[in-house]
């Protein structure tokens, strides 16, 4: 049986939105997860062990909500990670999920960030249904 067919119906909607996402943005990948650390549902092709960057995504995550709160209470936004040859956005979704984009030097960042919120809207919808 393949990975697709034996996914919950919700996962599979929800990769099929992080699909749309990468596609139009030419992205390297994408990750939905949960705060704790473990992985949702990812569009993500790269040779690496997705829940260990899972949960170091959630740990940065973590610290820099952390961060925000002791300067005086702000809310994070995103945090951005600039590597050699690619970017990692992390952006929280809801209370409990985050959403980490990973983008190379062509990809259109304008393009999915100013329509983030729109696809975020469309996961948590989605990924709430399951409760």
């Amino acid at each position: 049986m393949s990975k697709e067919s034996s996914e919950q119906p919700v996962v599979k909607n929800v990769r099929l939105i992080l699909d749309e996402i990468k596609k139009k943005g030419n992205l390297n990948g994408v990750l939905f997860s949960y705060k704790e650390g473990s992985l949702i549902a990812d569009n993500i092709e790269a040779q690496l062990d997705k829940s260990v960057f899972s949960s170091m995504c959630a740990s940065v995550l973590e610290s820099a909500s952390s961060l925000g709160k002791s300067s005086g209470g702000l809310k994070l936004k995103k945090i951005i990670t600039e590597l050699e040859s690619q970017i990692i956005i992390i952006l929280e979704c809801s209370d409990d999920t985050f959403l980490t984009l990973l983008l190379n030097q062509n990809s259109e960042t304008g393009k999915i960030l100013s329509n983030i919120n729109y696809y975020i809207r469309k996961i948590i919808l989605l990924y709430e249904q399951r409760k």
